[in-house]
């Protein structure tokens, strides 16, 4: 077999042919519209998805596996070991691609066969350029982190379908390698029957007034749940809530290493919880201020810098706690580090971001600020950054077996998150998203700012005041706060999601706060877990629908 490599242009209907021109060495590209990248996996499908088709006319890429791989496009398969995809329009798909000689000997597949999840893709070594701010920042339809790795997609009737020459693109688009900027927006507040949750059995099967064996209470909340989450991909859930300070109810669902064994999501089994980290790192680093460490408004960038061993750029001299925690700081996102394999720890990372500056000005969500935080409570405290917030928060909290985890290999009765291969992110978010934790967890955490419910509380009312007042917006309005998201109307919480994690804590602020941890592809927009919980509690009878 020679490698060929040609132009292939098709619009639905029509047949596709390559010419018979040697092959130049692959290399990545980027521009302003097109953009390369390097991909694996054994089998693609086409796919439409909502919120990847926006990015489609903009996305083209170069890919390579040393087993040949499949696309799918058109209904017909083509395969070989490169492959360069760009999607122009919705009539049309260009291709320039490496083949077989004989390219038409490959059996055409059905449109409609079920795609394969991977949970975990090699790619072989590249050297990456890195980006330029303006590349990857001003524009959202580049701001992606797929761009070095093949997509996870999962067929499912609602959520993805094999429709039209543009998934192709689409299916590339990998989710869970960029930012995930919370949003603010949930449902309409509907009252809680707080004495009847509090009163319900524990989950189990009970019988509705007809007798027929329907689950109730917690046991319906529960199924509903199961049905929800243990879907399109994902392989563990687990769910705690909390009332009056008190948590009433957790539940595990699913398995928690399928890969390896047969074992059962357990209540205390630990998640990753991405961003919500930022809660936990926000709480430790303004317990600090109230003790007159730091100052709120004091200028902190140098002692960060010392701290990292660099010469910060003149904007991050002045960079003070309340930009780092509000996301004010000016800093951009700094994806090719956190999730590209550009930085080896979150050291690394803010080392590189301490030098080339930050800008100040409006709200811009970026790890980076919470990384800075968290090398920040370490040079203050002179102990590492995860001592302080065992210190300040987590112990006097009653929680233990929270920790910083590594990429790959969990440990004993944590839940594995289906991996790419030589990805480090967990190593480069540190305090800004490499937390994990339960759901109990987490709701005692959040519970902590409430002064209304018992317990240990780490900030005084006014510092909470502080944390969940938006950004250039008034109190109970939504928007980001200082490391918790205000949802408006008294309540607050955060999201996080990184590679195949979805995680959310809310504070509904009736005196009920839950959390749930997610294993896998779905939802692919974190905040949709807000519905999915409503959901549930409607099918418990918790609240009405």
């Amino acid at each position: 077999m020679r490698c060929l490599c040609g132009a292939l242009t098709a619009s639905p209907g029509q047949s596709l042919s390559v010419a018979t021109t040697p092959c130049p060495p692959p290399k990545l590209q980027r521009s302003s519209t097109t953009r390369c990248f390097l991909a694996d996996s054994p089998t693609m499908h086409t796919g439409r998805h909502p919120r990847r088709s926006m990015r489609a006319e903009r996305t083209a890429g170069v890919a390579t596996n040393p087993a040949q791989w499949a696309v799918i496009m058109g209904g017909v398969r083509w395969t070989g070991p490169w492959r360069c995809v760009a999607a122009s329009c919705a009539a049309a798909l260009t291709v320039a691609a490496c083949a077989d000689i004989d390219p038409t000997s490959q059996t055409p597949p059905s449109i409609g066969e079920p795609a394969v999840s991977i949970p975990a893709m090699a790619e072989p070594p590249i050297e990456q350029a890195k980006e330029t701010t303006t590349d990857v920042d001003s524009n959202p339809a580049l701001a992606t982190d797929s761009a070095l790795v093949a997509p996870d997609v999962v067929a499912d009737g609602t959520e993805m379908q094999a429709t039209s020459t543009t998934s192709v693109a689409d299916a590339m688009l990998f989710e869970g390698f960029e930012t995930d900027e919370p949003t603010f927006e949930v449902e309409p507040l509907r009252p809680f029957e707080v004495e009847f949750a509090e009163d319900a059995p524990p989950s189990g099967p009970g019988l509705d007034d007809a007798g027929s064996g329907q689950p109730t209470g917690w046991a319906a909340f529960d199924a509903n749940l199961d049905a929800a989450l243990l879907r399109n991909g994902n392989s563990a859930a687990s769910v705690a809530v909390l009332i009056g300070g008190d948590v009433v109810h957790a539940r595990g669902l699913g398995q928690r290493s399928p890969q390896f064994n047969m074992d059962i999501t357990d209540p205390q089994d630990r998640f990753r919880i991405a961003s919500i980290s930022k809660t936990i790192t926000a709480i430790t680093l303004l317990q600090l201020v109230e003790e007159g460490i730091v100052g709120l408004d004091e200028e902190v960038g140098q002692r960060v810098a010392d701290h990292l061993g660099v010469m910060p750029s003149n904007g991050v001299r002045r960079l003070t706690v309340r930009q780092l925690l509000g996301h004010t700081s000016g800093f951009s996102k700094y994806d090719y580090e956190f999730f590209r394999t550009g930085a080896e720890s979150c050291d690394d990372a803010a080392r590189i971001g301490v030098q080339r500056g930050a800008g100040g000005g409006g709200y811009n969500y970026s790890n980076m600020n919470y990384c800075v935080a968290g090398v920040l409570i370490e040079a203050i405290t002179g102990s590492s950054y995860v001592s302080a917030a065992y210190e300040h928060v987590l112990t006097p909290l009653g929680l233990s077996g929270l920790r910083l985890a590594n990429t790959f290999d969990p440990g004993p009765q944590e839940v594995l998150h289906a991996t790419s291969e030589g990805r480090n992110y967990m190593e480069t978010l540190g305090a800004a998203g490499s937390w994990i934790a339960t759901p109990s967890d987490l709701v005692t955490i959040l519970d902590s700012l409430d002064h209304s419910t018992p317990g240990f509380k780490p900030l005084e009312p006014e510092t909470v005041l502080l944390m969940e007042t938006p950004t250039g917006a008034e109190y109970g309005q939504p928007g980001y706060g200082l490391g918790v998201v205000s949802y408006g109307g008294g309540r607050f919480g955060h999201t996080g999601t990184i590679e195949n994690t979805h995680a959310m804590v809310l504070d509904r602020g009736d005196g009920v706060t839950w959390a749930v941890t997610v294993a896998g592809p779905y939802p692919d927009d974190t905040p949709r877990l807000e519905s999915i919980i409503n959901r549930a509690f409607e099918a418990a009878g918790f609240i009405s629908g």
